[in-house]
């Protein structure tokens, strides 16, 4: 479980919106939304983008091998690390650099 450090008013407002928003329909409907707005937020502030140096890798390594880069590789440094990791030593390899 993840602690929430909410002041008193606020952890008072959001057991009210829960309680509201117990049956279906369109107050919980609009919770929902409204939660996963803001962990979409907070998560996108979280984003480290990759380094000028992994896309420059990234694209030699997509030509030579004739691969798609995916989008999500060269907006997430995480994703770009995964996909350097699985395509480089076939890259070093081809170059003759194994």
């Amino acid at each position: 479980m993840l602690p929430l450090a909410l002041d008193a008013v606020a952890e008072e407002r959001l057991v009210d919106l829960m309680s509201i928003a117990v049956e279906p329909g369109a107050e919980r409907a609009d919770l929902a939304r409204r939660i996963t707005d803001a962990i979409s937020t907070l998560l996108d502030c979280q984003i480290v983008p990759p380094t000028e140096k992994q896309l420059k890798y990234a694209v030699a390594i997509a030509m030579e091998l004739s691969l798609a880069i995916p989008p999500e590789v060269l907006r997430h440094r995480h994703a770009m690390t995964e996909f350097l990791g699985a395509h480089a030593q076939t890259y070093r390899q081809r170059k003759g650099r194994a």
